[in-house]
């Protein structure tokens, strides 16, 4: 649920063609086997597109409802990853489960984001991962292609679980090209724009709105920028080091996208995606509102009171707060294509090989529905994915919560295919040295230098 930032996915998938499948259960389960046959569904969950509004409620049949587990007591496993903070969150969600669902135990356990990824695939490949473990959007294929995760849709057909309550884009990041559903979407991340209210009121310039386009952006950015004199405060910053906190919106707001709709056609070396990723670059060296990132990072400049605006995540808001500024969020600025934002889905799966597949099962609809989310969008960490908790809760909690929520009208899944941690790795690499941390070539120029690197990888 938690994240403190997008962190490079260098070590994610590390191996992961290695793995063997097994068919062994988890450790962790200690009750006697006893699943309920699964009906064959009569048609697949639909997934429409993204949409932040109220969304139909679960349907009457006990069976989708949380709280409605008839099965023998058991004990399942749950992993996450996260840092001190997100084991007190999760410990929150499965504290409020097992007063939902009494009969079922969870063991949580809450690994930094290198050291998940790693324990993970060494659980599967020796037959005994968690019967119940978090999956990141873009990395679901490299698991779902291999085998490992249950597949969920005829659970959903038998109980009558109403995906439709869920955000429609974060549904369809866990669905498989067959069709068929492997995850449901626990929260979601979008991206907009921080600003820090006292230096907009202390410059006398009205705060920024949805009528904010690049120039627009620039033009006050510049006035909020001031290098001389003493410790510099920057009228912009944002992480260039993954694509989802600000430049992918970039790419699609100058009409541009990073890959197709196929997953294997390169599309990020197009003039018009080049365009998006240009404008950053002209933030830092150009127009001269950013400071030019370091290898290995400064620090957010904006929670440190150094930036008057930054481009980044719903993750953040816990992390503002605690930082003491008085902020506002406004949607990303419009470039030539129109408005445009990034949404990444973190959601829950059932380990193919657990022996406990009902139980599993009855965590991963309950940490969906209006219990349990409520805690989500209470903790503001990420944004509820449930559409009715999301719409009222959520966007109600805090200023700035219904413009991260209204940002899912306009936003695009961050890209999702096998092999992506690789492509990413070797794209982002590119950009890094020699776009964003020096400007040593145009964007245009470092994405036709890459590109014959990253076709080879898609359509795997």
């Amino acid at each position: 649920m938690l994240r403190i930032s997008r962190m490079p996915r260098a070590l994610a998938l590390a191996g992961i063609a290695t793995i063997f499948l097994a068919g062994c259960g988890s450790t962790a389960s200690t009750a006697t086997p006893a699943q309920t046959p699964a009906a064959t569904p009569t048609q697949t969950p639909a997934v429409a597109s993204g949409s932040a509004s109220a969304g139909s409620s679960q349907t009457a049949n006990p069976a989708a409802a949380c709280g409605g587990y008839s099965g023998p007591e058991a004990t399942i496993s749950y992993a996450t990853f996260g840092d001190s903070t997100e084991l007190t969150n999760q410990q929150k969600i499965v504290d409020a489960f097992q007063s939902l669902e009494p009969k079922i135990k969870v063991k949580l356990s809450v690994s930094d984001w290198d050291t998940y990824w790693d324990k993970l695939q060494t659980a599967l490949a020796g037959g005994n991962a968690p019967d119940v473990f978090v999956m990141d959007g873009p990395l679901f294929p490299d698991y779902q292609t291999r085998d490992q995760l249950a597949d969920l849709t005829p659970l959903i057909a038998r109980d009558g679980f109403d995906t439709g309550q869920l955000a429609d884009l974060g549904v369809k990041d866990f669905t498989a090209s067959d069709g068929h559903i492997y995850g449901l979407p626990r929260d979601l991340s979008t991206i907009a724009l921080y600003y820090n209210k006292t230096m907009f009121d202390a410059a006398g310039i009205p705060y920024p709105d949805g009528t904010w386009n690049w120039d627009k952006l620039v033009e006050v950015a510049k006035k909020l920028t001031t290098t001389s004199g003493g410790a510099p405060q920057w009228g912009f910053y944002t992480e260039t080091t993954d694509m989802e906190n600000y430049w992918s919106s970039l790419v699609w707001q100058a009409g541009g996208d990073i890959v197709g709709p196929d997953k294997k056609t390169l599309l990020v070396d197009s003039d018009k995606a080049a365009a998006g990723i240009q404008f950053l670059q002209d933030l830092i060296y150009k127009s001269k509102v950013m400071a030019q990132p370091t290898p290995g990072g400064s620090g957010d400049l904006f929670e440190n009171g150094q930036a008057a605006m930054e481009a980044n995540g719903s993750w953040l808001v816990p992390t503002h707060v605690a930082a003491g500024i008085k902020f506002g969020v406004a949607p990303l600025p419009s470039g030539p294509a129109g408005r445009a934002t990034s949404v990444n889905p973190s959601g829950v799966v059932v380990y193919k090989g657990t022996k406990y597949t009902d139980a599993a099962w009855e965590f991963v609809k309950c940490y969906t529905g209006p219990q349990m989310q409520t805690i989500v969008a209470n903790l503001k960490a990420s944004m509820p994915a449930n559409k009715q908790i999301l719409s009222t809760v959520y966007a109600t909690s805090f200023d700035g919560g219904a413009t991260f929520a209204d940002a899912l009208t306009y936003a695009h899944l961050k890209p999702s295919f096998r092999g992506y941690n690789e492509f990413n790795t070797a794209l982002q690499n590119e950009l890094d040295s020699k776009v964003f941390n020096d400007k040593g070539l145009t964007a245009k120029a470092a994405l036709d230098e890459v590109a014959p690197k990253l076709v080879p990888l898609l359509g795997k």
